[in-house]
């Protein structure tokens, strides 16, 4: 009853932390593609932006399709933006993505099972903490919630379910290009089902992309996707999106910890040689990353998360392989769990085999066989996606491959509350210390727009510090400086990224605030020391532990410029 409290009031916190989120990181590009629509529903990618080096066509800056601005834009012509009905506006696809999950675990795990996968992934670091206002929470959970309608369709063999399927799967792609990976996947469980008839209905999955892609061809002369595919932004080295990725991954969840508990029972037969290969595994890709990344700074909690990450794949690709699951697979609970079977090794109970419930697949024999088999190229597919079909790797991108992740190994992690428990803190702490840094810039904005009333304020920078200074009317530095007249001021905030800036810019700034943001939080999410959530580049973690309150979490300055006469 305890833990259930404690889950209760954190996920409480962890909601209300997402609910009341300033505009963030990408969220800025979003909101201006759905201020697009609501400008010429058609055209939702004209115009030109300036988010990175300079002012581009939005077409060429943005690298996803317009969905979720498509959802977001009715709400911002009815409440304008504020922030918690925007994040409010979600909703359904959290629910979607819980649904899902719990879905796809009664009928591959058993029921009793489900709440426990739907846990592991919503209190993940990587979910509700980095959903903000961007694509990638409402791409996975469209992509969860069509596999699980697909699942469905295929063991009740009901039409209508195939059809929200696919739909809902190839919306997923129509969120985010790289939910496209949910095609190929909801095929490959069909052919492994051996339900053949049912693939003329994935045929309608491609429906949502065609027309978007037809859109393209129609407004603006070329398709988005082939022009994203052609220009191939992911074009770093394989190790320096890979090994980040392992870190995120590592960080993303705790279950492995579970697993490891009982890991001879989740090994089965072989387990020392099983042990000394994850060993040797561990030990390789340390060394890799060392000498990917040598001359770079090394973190001791990025090397933990490592650690963690290869751990985790590791188990994922063990556990149950080559194991006799008989008429159902023998999935370990923890010890004094409530079952009808006796005590088996290890100390702990072994699922009785059963005929299964209502609502539940055949998780049994070949089916069992069939299922581990799927989730684990799922989870290979997704990883292969988070390091070729991204520019560089971040918390965000490794969602594709939670769901296979925890599907695999919730069942030998065992009932584990207090594991579940920790896991939410840890996600708790995360979304505090992102809110934390976020809100700076939101009063930062309003701050200065209140001590420079009157004046002709430009800004340098993206994320959600740009969305906020241009709602204040402030205007953004051009990398020649166009425009600037004598006297203008000028607002430079160090952290945040800032593209290019007109040369000699600071020989003819005077300086007239400069403002440290100390943090509230001993944890970091985006200081580049360390903590790079939304952009895992080189030694980074997604987050850090620190005491050390005198590093501030941003520096504002606000400049007079004033060239000679």
């Amino acid at each position: 009853m305890m833990h259930r409290f404690l889950l209760a009031l954190v996920a409480t916190g962890i909601g209300l932390f997402a609910l009341i989120k300033p505009v963030h990181i990408d969220d800025t590009v979003v909101l201006h593609v759905a201020a697009n629509i609501l400008r010429d529903p058609l055209r939702p990618f004209a115009g030109e932006f300036f988010w990175l080096e300079a002012p581009q066509p939005l077409a060429k800056v943005t690298t996803n399709p317009p969905l979720v601005s498509y959802w977001l834009a009715p709400w911002i012509a009815l409440t304008g933006y504020r922030e918690w009905v925007l994040h409010l506006s979600f909703a359904p696809f959290v629910a979607l993505l819980m649904w899902g999950m719990h879905r796809l675990a009664t009928r591959w795990l058993g029921a009793e099972w489900a709440w426990w996968a739907v846990g592991w992934l919503m209190l993940s670091p990587a979910v509700l903490p980095g959903m903000n206002l961007m694509r990638d929470v409402p791409a996975l959970a469209l992509l969860v919630g069509g596999l699980a309608c697909w699942v469905e369709g295929l063991e009740r063999r009901q039409a209508r379910w195939l059809l929200a399927g696919a739909l809902l799967v190839g919306l997923a792609g129509l969120a985010k290009y790289t939910a496209l990976i949910g095609l190929p996947l909801v095929a490959l469980y069909t052919v492994l089902r051996r339900a053949y008839g049912a693939l003329g209905w994935l045929t309608l999955a491609l429906a949502p992309i065609a027309g978007w892609s037809a859109l393209n061809l129609w407004a603006d002369g070329a398709v988005h996707l082939l022009y994203l595919w052609q220009e191939r932004r992911g074009s770093a080295p394989l190790g320096a999106k890979l090994l980040p990725g392992i870190v995120g991954l590592g960080a993303s969840t705790l279950l492995w910890l579970g697993v490891g508990q009982r890991f001879k029972a989740a090994l089965g037969d072989g387990w020392r040689w099983k042990v000394a290969l994850l060993a040797l595994a561990v030990a390789g890709v340390v060394g890799w990353y060392r000498l990917q990344f040598a001359g770079q700074p090394m973190y001791l909690q990025s090397l933990l998360w490592l650690v963690a990450g290869v751990i985790a794949l590791g188990l994922a690709a063990g556990v149950g392989a080559g194991q006799d699951v008989g008429a159902r697979h023998a999935v370990p609970l923890r010890a004094g769990d409530e079952d009808a079977g006796g005590v088996g090794a290890h100390g702990v109970r072994p699922v009785i085999p059963h005929r299964p419930r209502a609502g539940e697949g055949d998780t049994g024999g070949e089916g069992y066989k069939t299922i581990a088999l799927f989730l684990r190229i799922w989870l290979l597919v997704a990883l292969a996606a988070a390091v070729w079909g991204v520019p560089f790797q971040a918390m965000r991108h490794l969602l594709y491959a939670l769901p296979p992740l925890i599907l695999i190994l919730t069942p030998w992690a065992g009932r584990n509350a207090p594991l579940l428990v920790a896991q939410g803190v840890l996600c708790l702490a995360v979304i505090a210390a992102d809110y934390d840094y976020a809100v700076r810039y939101k009063r930062g904005a309003a701050v200065y727009a209140e001590l420079f009333a009157g004046e002709r304020v430009w800004y340098a920078g993206s994320w959600g510090w740009m969305f906020y200074a241009e709602q204040h009317g402030f205007r953004k530095l051009l990398p020649n400086g166009a425009g600037l007249q004598r006297g203008d001021i000028i607002i430079i905030p160090e952290r945040v990224y800032k593209g290019k800036m007109p040369p000699n810019l600071h020989k003819h700034l005077v300086l007239l605030d400069e403002t440290p943001c100390y943090p509230l939080t001993p944890l970091r999410t985006m200081d580049f020391r360390g903590a790079a959530y939304y952009a895992l580049i080189r030694t980074n973690a997604p987050f850090r532990f620190t005491l050390q309150r005198d590093e501030p979490l941003e520096i504002r300055r606000a400049y007079r410029w004033m060239p000679p006469r």
